[in-house]
């Protein structure tokens, strides 16, 4: 199994960039009020988690077919051996 690198930039970007909004979350309480802001980092929280646990997975998996049989049982979600 290979996985286009462009998959897993795009998916580490998303998630900086939303790392990055739960952090400033000190900012939306001025801006949206205290109810609203619980709302926003609890939304952005779960979806941060849910995205780098994707990405994770993602990079668990070998990019290259290139690994001899004799190590290919060290990787739990492939590499695809070709035969």
């Amino acid at each position: 199994m290979t996985v286009d690198p462009r998959i897993g930039f795009w998916i580490s970007l998303i998630a900086a960039i939303i790392s990055a909004l739960v952090a400033s979350g000190a900012m939306f309480t001025d801006i949206i009020g205290p109810d609203k802001t619980k709302l926003v980092l609890g939304v952005l929280g779960l979806v941060n988690v849910v995205i780098n646990s994707v990405n994770a997975l993602l990079h668990a998996v070998p990019s290259t077919t290139n690994i001899p049989p004799a190590d290919a049982n060290k990787y739990l979600l492939g590499p695809v051996i070709p035969k």
